[in-house]
Parts: C-alpha cells; structure tokens; sequence
C-alpha cells in the first residue's frame, strides 16, 4: 500500500503531502480543482514520460515521491531482489520511489535513493499500482480490445503468450522470406544484364596488380623510348661509325700504323700519347657491350606500348561504363556482380529451406492457436457468468453478455514462384493460408456484445451501452479479475460516470468490497461513493498571491 505521497510543484499544486489510509480513499473535488493531477502524479511514479510543462511556474522542478509498505512475499520486493537493488528485509519492506522532471525536460528517478532507470521504474511499478481511468470507458467500447479483456479469464494464460512468441518468430521469418524472394524477383528480372556486365569483365580479366603496371609503363613510355633512341645512336657510334666498323677497330688500325713509323717512335711525347691510346680500345669494347645488355634488357617495342596504351583505354572506358572511379572499385563491381548471378543461382534452393521451416513454425503456432481458441471459449463463457452476476449486483438484474467470436480472414499477398519446384509452390500456399487464418492473437477476434434489459437483442457496446454501464460493466471485470492480482494499490478514476442515486450507493459497496483486499483510491463525484471511504479528501482550488493552488 502507499503510505504516504508528496507533490512538489507539479502543475497548479504547491506541495502536497496526503497520508491514505490502507483500506478505501475517496478523493472529491470541484471539476477543475486539481483532483486529476493526483492521477498524473501517480503515472508518473508508474514511469509515463512526462515533459517541462508539468512543472509549476517559479519553479524549477517538478517532483514526486511515495512511500509503499509491502509484504516480504510481494512481487516488487521480489523484483528488487532479481536487479540487485538494495532494500529492508523486515516483514513489511519500505519501498520509497522518487521521480523529478526538471526544465531542461530530463528526468530522473529513484528507489530507496539509488538512481534507477525509466524502464526499471516502469517495470517495478507495474506490480505496485493499477490505475483504471475515464479512457478505459473508451477502450471498453473498441472490439479489437475485447480479446484482451477474455483472455484475462484463460485457464492457462500461458498459451496466449506461446502464441504471440510463435506468431512472432514466424513473422520475423516471414518477413524476411518476403525480403529475399523480392529481391530474387528482381534480380531474376536483372539476370541477362547482369550476366553481360559480368561477362565483359570475366572476359576482360581486371585486375589491380595488372592496371597497375599497365598505368605506370604507359607513364613512363614516351621517356623511355626517347632514351632507347639514344642508347641505340651511341651503339652505332661505337660499332659501326669507322667505315662500318667499330670505334676500337679504329683505335687498333691507329696503334698498328703507328707501331711501324720510325718517326713516331723516335718521339717521345708521341710515344707517350700512344701509351694511353692503347688502352682505350678495350674501353670501348666494355663500355659497347654494358650499353648492348641494357638496350637488349630494353625489350618494350612501339608495338607493345600501342598494346599496353590500348588496353589502358579499355580500362578507362569500362571505369565510365560501370560507374566507377578506380580500379579498386571496377574489382569491387566485379566481386558484387558475381555474388548477385550467384545469389540469383541458389537462391532458389535456400528460400526452398527457409519456406520448409515457415511452414513447420506455422503448423505449430496453428496448433498452439487451436488450444488457445478452444480455451478462449470456455474463458468467455465463464466470464459471461462471472460478469452477469456482478451486473446484476449493480442494479443491471436483467443484462445479459455475450461475446461474438469472429475467425481471423485476412488477406496475404502472394508472389511469383514460377522458378520453385513444385513442392516449394504448395509449402508456400499452405503458409499464406495459415497466415491468412492467423493473428499475432490467434485464430480469433470477437466483440462484447450486450441485452441491457430482457426481451432486447444481443447488440455491440458501442451501440447499446451508456457510459454508466459501461463503468459498471468495466467495475465488474475490476473486480473480478482482482482475485489473485499482485498489485497492492487499485486506483479509480471517476470510475461512478453516468451513474446516480441507488446504483451510486452499490457501487460504493464494491469498492469497499475491493479495499478488503487491496488499498483503493478512488476520485468520485458522488456523496454515495464517498459515504463508503475509510477516507476521505477533499481538493480545493484557491486564488494565492495572484497565482493559483491546489489543496
């Protein structure tokens, strides 16, 4: 139960502290006085989000905090437990939760002064509060909800909830089978031009190391085959430019010719310039072989830089062909075009798989589907009989319900398997018709329907109920579905609309009934309900120093 409550500058309430009492608190107030913000406090401490505008003006802050006494045994103590957060071990835990919201529009939130996040505090208050207000009235008349409402009556509650892990699991494949069979489709589509674009590069061989070498010998050609030019010049200089002979043969016919001229002989400075000569024969001959090897080691032709020249053209006309810039991406097209033909290739055998296993997880979510709607069935007669009697408890003695049980139909697109064998083309049948059949709820949806007096016709709630009896209807299934909840405080919401005198006074009855087994705060219009409360509240809006209070 929450002990204790404290507002700080929240909306028009200053500061606000109310001790409940354990049993039933009834709230009452002027429309507009402030009793609501007592709800929005609460959700707050349940972790709805919340921004600046709550926050009072002149302040900085807004703030919230409760006091809870609970059981050793309860489901919240039990959760600090799991999350490793620190609390009392008497028999009665304290549990104090804090949340503020500041005018930057961040908030924060605690548990017996540790810091938790938004998602604990939601998880943590889920088992302390159960607030049902006015918009509930509203959910009660919208038939998608009504499944929800029958399956709080379930035997075993746990088939719904095998159902929606199932039903999800086989969505997500799916899904996912629909995403890779459209994109098989399309590539199907692709296949030819995919094929010619890949083609012209298998045939062409790409290749970095290639392009490389291709770049930098263009590059370099024009320098190397002026320098080839001079190589060549100085061999013929060397070989052939003494009368079609050599340089050294020269140097040879000279040394000869000297060798038997006794006048040279006879002069010693010719003598001595023929001594230097004499080596320079073998000079030439050693420098004429080095310059042969490096021109022979200079093997690349006019023709093979045409080669080279055009094949680099070829590279550069396939760069604006596919698009891309550098041969780092021409290698990357190339690998991304056969993995897509390869994909195009197998993917008929892999989705064949994958369909095989929808079809197995669907067959099961079908079978978990069928118990769900045999138990559904016994759920809403019971909770037909179950309902009636508190109706009639609430002065509606001769209302009648029912539930309209409805199969799920709906429409699952189809696609083109024209490339799957036969066997895949009826596995994927069966598994559109099971979708077709199934909801993430099950096989079924269905409606309230209600015969608010005898001798009138089962009809939907939306048409037939007023909002008294719809808050009666939904009191009902308060307190019925109350038996076994591991909530401790139930709060209620102007749940007396639409109603008065006579029916005001039973259903004040109830809610004290309900305070016999949990702490019940309730916010009503009517002196009938209020008569009932271990407590009661008054909130008053007064003018203060030009601004406005609640109190």
């Amino acid at each position: 139960m929450i002990t204790q409550l404290t507002i700080r500058g929240l909306a028009i309430i200053e500061e606000l502290h109310i001790d409940f009492s354990p049993r039933l608190n009834v709230i009452t107030g002027e429309t507009g006085a402030g009793k609501s913000i007592l709800i929005k406090a609460l959700h707050l401490l349940l972790g709805a989000k919340a921004d600046a505008d709550v926050i009072r003006n002149g302040f900085d802050k807004a703030y919230v905090s409760a006091r809870f006494l609970l059981p050793r045994t309860h489901p919240a103590v039990e959760f600090l437990d799991e999350n490793g957060l620190w609390h009392d071990n008497h028999d009665l835990t304290e549990i104090i939760l804090r949340r503020e919201i500041n005018n930057k529009n961040r908030s924060q939130a605690w548990m017996n002064d540790q810091a938790i996040t938004q998602s604990t505090l939601r998880e943590l208050a889920q088992n302390l509060i159960d607030i049902y207000g006015q918009h509930e009235n509203h959910r009660m008349l919208d038939p998608a909800t009504h499944i929800d409402y029958i399956d709080q009556f379930l035997d075993k509650p746990q088939l719904r909830q095998t159902v929606i892990q199932l039903m999800g699991q086989a969505l997500a494949l799916y899904q996912d089978i629909r995403k890779q069979l459209e994109q098989f489709l399309t590539r199907r589509r692709e296949q030819d031009y995919l094929q010619f674009r890949f083609q012209e590069l298998e045939d062409f061989e790409p290749s970095v190391e290639n392009y490389l070498d291709i770049t930098r010998i263009c590059g370099e050609a024009q320098q190397f085959m002026q320098e080839q030019k001079v190589l060549q010049q100085l061999q013929v200089i060397l070989d052939e430019s003494y009368n079609g002979k050599s340089i050294s043969a020269a140097v040879r016919d000279v040394l000869r010719l000297s060798d038997s001229s006794k006048l040279i002989k006879s002069n010693p400075e010719l003598m001595a310039v023929l001594d230097q000569l004499r080596g320079v024969g073998g000079t030439f001959d050693e420098f004429s072989y080095h310059l042969g090897r490096i021109v022979d080691d200079q093997d690349l032709s006019e023709e093979d830089l045409e080669t080279y020249e055009s094949r680099l053209a070829d590279y550069q006309k396939l760069f604006r062909k596919l698009g891309v810039r550098s041969i780092e991406e021409m290698m990357a097209e190339y690998e991304r075009l056969d993995k897509e033909l390869s994909s195009v290739r197998v993917a008929p055998d892999a989705l064949a798989d994958k369909i095989r296993a929808l079809l197995q997880q669907l067959q099961e979510t079908d079978k978990v589907g069928r118990q769900l709607s045999a138990a559904r069935q016994k759920a809403a007669d019971q909770a037909r009989k179950k309902i009636e009697g508190e109706l009639h408890d609430l002065n509606m003695s001769g209302a009648k319900i029912n539930f309209d049980f409805q199969a799920v139909k709906q429409t699952i697109p189809d696609l083109d398997l024209l490339d799957f064998d036969d066997e895949t083309k009826k596995n994927w049948a069966c598994c559109l018709d099971i979708l077709s059949e199934n909801s993430r709820l099950g096989r079924e949806k269905g409606q309230f329907l209600l015969a608010a007096n005898p001798g009138e016709g089962f009809r939907p709630l939306a048409k037939v109920a007023s909002g008294g009896e719809i808050s009666r209807i939904m009191l009902g299934f308060k307190k019925i579905l109350s038996a076994g909840a591991n909530t401790c405080v139930m709060v209620f919401d102007e749940i007396d609309t639409g109603i008065s005198g006579h029916t005001a006074d039973i259903v004040g009855s109830k809610l004290k009934g309900l305070a016999d087994s949990f702490q019940v705060i309730c916010i009503s219009h009517l002196a009938q309900v209020a008569a009932y409360g271990d407590a009661h509240f008054k909130v008053e809006k007064m003018q203060k120093k030009g601004s406005t209070e609640s109190h």
